[in-house]
């Protein structure tokens, strides 16, 4: 049974996520204006004006709001574009970020009939390791970075980080899941491996920000 939700869960989300972004810049040069002007005498200096805040982000919400997070300034809902077909057994939605070439899928599952979820380590580790492995029919040469426990409230998170090559792209991937409402609640980033500092500033602004009521 761990086998059959772990194929709801392990979603390819790279295909997309790490398309490169055109930021070629068309911006024409402003022609000097040849019409003759008249001087003014020099206006007072003006204050100095505090530079703007930095944009929100967007933010996130998975079982009617009872989970939510926030990604960084520059992700956009692309579920619609996506291709992703959602029903009464599985819920997935996808971010993605075509500048930093960066992707997030959030998937809530309900798992078969018969089968009982808990929280334990041990549950929370072998849903984490069963999706792995069906992750391995589209990722090669997968090594583990790091895995461990975080609890947000009362809520227990297992998170592995791996390394990976994906269609020859070498990339970095991050997973958070956890069991809550009866369903296996997934969360999954994806960076690519030449920009670990903004895949770990990713994985850092989702855990500050998430909140499980």
């Amino acid at each position: 049974m761990l086998k059959t939700i772990a194929k709801f869960t392990a979603v390819a989300v790279l295909a997309a996520g790490l398309a490169a972004c055109d930021n070629k810049d068309d911006t024409k040069p402003e022609i000097p204006d040849p019409k003759p002007t008249v001087t003014q005498p020099a206006p007072p200096p003006q204050a100095v004006e505090t530079p703007p805040a930095t944009p929100p982000g967007l933010k996130v919400s998975m079982q009617k709001g009872k989970i939510t997070f926030e990604l960084p300034p520059g992700f956009s809902d692309q579920t619609e574009n996506s291709g992703i077909v959602n029903d009464s057994q599985s819920t997935i939605q996808r971010f993605l970020d075509g500048k930093s070439r960066q992707s997030t899928v959030s998937s809530e599952v309900i798992p078969p009939d018969g089968m009982k979820l808990n929280g334990s380590d041990k549950m929370l580790k072998d849903l984490t390791q069963s999706m792995l492995t069906e992750l391995a029919d589209r990722y090669q040469n997968i090594r583990t970075t790091k895995e461990e426990n975080f609890t947000v409230g009362k809520q227990k998170f297992h998170r592995l980080d791996t390394e990976q090559s994906v269609s020859g792209q070498k990339v970095v991937s991050t997973i958070m899941l956890t069991v809550f409402n009866k369903r296996v609640v997934t969360l999954q980033m994806l960076s690519p491996a030449k920009t670990p500092e903004a895949h770990q500033a990713l994985v850092q602004k989702i855990i500050d920000t998430l909140a499980v009521q």
